[in-house]
């Protein structure tokens, strides 16, 4: 899947994308001086757009910060100024239908994010929330790679719902099935056969979607959602693989809350920018479809 591909069918889509924690440059970057015509973006928050003191349903999100966590605001006026911060009030517009999902821009941390989605959509079912990022090569191939953010060390059982979430969300961007790959050290270095556990038990639950356990990473079954066993060792390949592919980074992708929640990197280009919200878009049309 190409770049163009991909936001040729997010300007297609009905959704409602809201930037916030804008600079200028991802506003432009998506309001079609630079990628024409515009990608289906409702509203920026921020730089460059509406400032959130004078939104016109800041007292409604005010209000919901309210509602899901009273110990934590004192009073109405508290509840105003919690409800300013940009990233915070996109969170809300989505909770409460007047946007089907948020892209933040460049400086806003993945745990911001969650933060912001957990207050005003809620917590996951399972309480946890994993990042999955995109890497789109030179010749259209697209990578799902995960955990490469929010994860420390996971165990079999963590990996495997991991890989469940990423296997599903891969497969409504991409026009390739979801093939996964369980990352792991060399032989000789698992932990009693806890990469095989976690392969066992996604294999339970995704029965029809191929995967295999690559612990020399050769990716003979050319596998495109890749899982691997913690933070940083996803986020070094990722951001390796990055740079000598001269890939785009998009993403990332929050998986867990009951909303469309995404990120770009802090370095990230004008492409990566577009590429993200794109990606937001396609899942926030079938979300609202």
């Amino acid at each position: 899947m190409s770049l163009d591909a991909l936001l040729d069918r997010a300007r297609g889509s009905r959704a409602r994308i809201v930037l916030a924690g804008v600079d200028g440059g991802f506003a432009e970057a998506t309001a079609g001086r630079r990628s024409t015509p515009a990608l289906p973006v409702s509203e920026v928050i921020g730089s460059g757009g509406t400032r959130p003191e004078h939104h016109p349903r800041l007292g409604a999100v005010a209000e919901l910060l309210r509602t899901r966590k009273p110990n934590q605001v004192r009073d109405a006026i508290h509840a105003l100024d919690l409800a300013a911060d940009p990233v915070r009030l996109a969170a809300g517009l989505v909770a409460i239908g007047d946007a089907d999902g948020l892209v933040a821009g460049p400086g806003i941390s993945a745990e911001a994010l969650v933060e912001a989605s957990a207050w005003t959509l809620g917590p996951p079912e399972d309480g946890t929330v994993r990042a999955l990022h995109w890497l789109l090569l030179p010749d259209g191939s697209l990578f799902g790679m995960a955990d490469c953010a929010l994860a420390g060390e996971l165990g079999p059982g963590e990996r495997a719902a991991l890989a469940v979430q990423a296997a599903r969300a891969h497969a409504r961007v991409d026009d390739r099935a979801a093939r996964v790959a369980f990352l792991a050290g060399p032989p000789g270095r698992d932990d009693g056969g806890a990469l095989e556990a976690a392969v066992a038990a996604f294999a339970e639950r995704l029965p029809q979607t191929p995967v295999v356990a690559d612990r020399r990473v050769r990716f003979r079954d050319r596998a495109n959602v890749l899982i691997f066993p913690g933070g940083a060792a996803g986020h070094l390949a990722l951001r390796t693989a990055r740079d000598l592919a001269g890939a785009l980074l998009l993403g990332p992708l929050l998986l867990g809350p009951p909303g469309v929640i995404m990120g770009v990197t802090d370095d990230a280009n004008d492409e990566e920018m577009t590429g993200t919200v794109a990606l937001a878009a396609r899942f926030a049309d079938r979300a609202v479809t």
